[in-house]
Formats: C-alpha cells, structure tokens, sequence
C-alpha cells in the first residue's frame, strides 16, 4: 500500500511500465523494516495486566454528573431574517473560490507538501506548477458547469435544557419539534455546545442556525469517470477541488449567516483568518469532538430538508453527494472549537 494517494499512483506506474526489480526492492524493505518492528513488539515486556473495575472502590468507579460551563447565559439574541429554511437554487462559483483553503487543497487533497524543500523551492513549485492546475480547474469547474453550489439554510427557535439543545417549531414555538444532546467535558472548561443557548427556564427562545450545502451530483459522477478511464491523477484533483469547493462554500454561507444576524462585524477583513475562527460564533458538524453523534444528521435533516437540494443520507449518515457538509451555527460570542 501506498502511504497516500499519490504514493499510490507512482506504484501503478511502476506496474504499468512493467518495473518489477524496483517494485521487489521497496517491497523487500518494507517488510525488513516491518520484521524489525514486529521483533521489538514481542521483546518488549508485557504491559502490567488492567486492574479490575470491581477492584476500585466504590467512589473511585462513580461517574458524577459534570456541572455546566461558565458561558454566559444573558448575551444579547439577534433577529433572524425569516424563520424556518430556505433554498438557494444556485450560488455563483466566483463568489466561492476566494474562500477555498488553498493551503488544505495544495497540500492535503493534492499533495503538494514542501518535504525537504527550501522554502525558495516550494514557493516556485506552487507559483509554476501548482497555481496554474489551480487556475484551470477553476475555468473548467465553471465553463463546464461541473461545479453546482446549492445550499438549503434556516433559522429555527430554541432553548437549551442541560445537555440538550431543544428545538421548536417556528409557526408554534411552545412545541418542540427535535433534540439534540450533546456530551459535556467532564472537566476543564465543563464545555457542552447547549451552553450556548438560552435555558428553558428564562422563558426567552434563543436563535439556532443550520445550513447544508453541496456542489451537486456532477462533480462525483466526472471524477468517476476520470477514475474508469485510468486518468487517476486527474481524477485525484477533480475530487479534491470538488471537496474543499464544499468546504469553502460552507464558509462563505457562514459568513452570509453572520451577516443576516447582524454579528459580522466582529469577522476578519482577511479570509484566511477565517479558516481560524476569527469570527463572533462557531459552525459545528457532526462526527466531530464536540459533536461526535453521526445520527444526529437525520435531525438536521427533518429540520431542514436537504432532499430539495439532492442531497441524502447514507446508512452510515454520510451525506450524498459526497461533496457536500452540513452544520450547526451557533451565535453566541463565547462559542469556539473544543473537544470533550
């Protein structure tokens, strides 16, 4: 195995161009290497053997309930332009280009890492090879629409009640109409993403944001296409645009919530800074440490429902097209990134 996608593809062509000799030699290292690992492993000594849970005592074994965080309860709630969802039919790509982490698709989709390079030589590499397949597939994304942005978004009234995040009905905001839960650090900061929002008990209904967005079924079925017909290079490219083209415009309809709820004020003028959080709020997905419960994509999606977009949900709760992310927007001034 390759360790990447591209390490990949140099072993396919070794295949293809029939270079076995150098094919045997990488193998045969690998696996005195491997042996070499394998043989420290078994002599090194066994870890001590786990003491058992009915060996503690009773207080060292009992879970208490975390209290809640410090995150202010009293911050002002904006007003939201409408309440309930939207759909956006189309999203010009020319706005969602300059907000693509180019950093993340050099390097990460496609590849281009400095390594051992001077920074003189990385920096002509990205400026002679990398800033021109950039430049092109951004052309051909647009002139042969293989790119199409849609976005489906809304505004929904709740409140927060311990760990869970209680959402209501729009037209009757007494009846609740989903629930989220979410975990609560158990220590540090005590952090649990219903902090912040309004309690129940102060009678006040907070404002939860969400959005989904995808750049449409055409990007998947093209890169298959590329992938069939052996160009892989090519294919690896076109999937990693699509991806962060996803990406960027989750970004940028973040920003456009932002903006709605009258709290952009407070972004960076630069969009780089964005990818950093340099904002009033945070946008959270499910599957990560602050949100880890992948199912909780079938709420989001009877809140908001992405079907008008072509968007679905997998057995696994992967979203299809796969160039395509939902999330939660949240607000309030003290909400960042964390892990539970």
């Amino acid at each position: 195995y390759g360790r990447d996608a591209f390490e990949g593809l140099r072993f396919m062509d070794l295949l293809a161009s029939r270079e076995l000799p150098t094919i045997d030699r990488e193998i045969s290292e690998r696996l005195t290497k491997r042996a070499g690992v394998e043989a420290a492993i078994a002599s090194s000594p066994p870890p001590p053997p786990a003491r058992s849970a009915r060996a503690q005592p009773e207080s060292a074994t009992a879970t208490l309930p975390a209290e809640r965080s410090a995150v202010r309860a009293d911050v002002e709630i904006p007003e939201p332009p409408f309440w309930g969802s939207r759909v956006i039919e189309s999203v010009d790509l020319d706005e969602i280009y300059p907000f693509i982490n180019t950093v993340a698709l050099f390097r990460g989709q496609w590849q281009f890492k400095k390594g051992a390079k001077s920074d003189s030589d990385y920096q002509r590499q990205i400026e002679d090879q990398v800033q021109p397949l950039f430049d092109r597939l951004k052309r051909q994304c647009r002139d042969e629409n293989i790119l199409r942005p849609q976005v489906v978004y809304g505004y929904y009234p709740a409140n927060s009640e311990g760990d869970d995040l209680v959402v209501y009905d729009p037209a009757e905001p007494t009846r609740e109409i989903e629930r989220f839960s979410f975990p609560r650090q158990p220590s540090r900061q005590r952090l649990c993403i219903s902090d912040f929002f309004r309690p129940a008990e102060s009678g006040v209904k907070d404002v939860l944001a969400l959005h989904c967005v995808t750049m449409g079924h055409e990007a998947s079925v093209r890169a298959r296409a590329l992938f069939e017909n052996n160009e892989y290079t090519e294919y690896l490219y076109l999937h990693g645009m699509g991806v962060e083209c996803a990406e960027a415009l989750a970004e940028l309809w973040h920003k456009r919530i932002r903006q709605e709820l009258g709290i952009a004020g407070e972004d960076s003028p630069r969009v780089r800074e964005l990818f950093t959080q340099h904002y009033r709020g945070s946008r959270y997905s499910f599957g990560y440490p602050a949100c880890p419960d992948m199912s909780d994509q079938e709420k989001l999606f009877r809140l908001l429902r992405p079907e008008r977009i072509g968007c679905v949900l997998t057995e696994n709760w992967q979203i299809d097209p796969e160039q395509s992310t939902s999330a939660i927007v949240v607000h309030h001034p003290e909400a960042k990134y964390f892990s539970v």
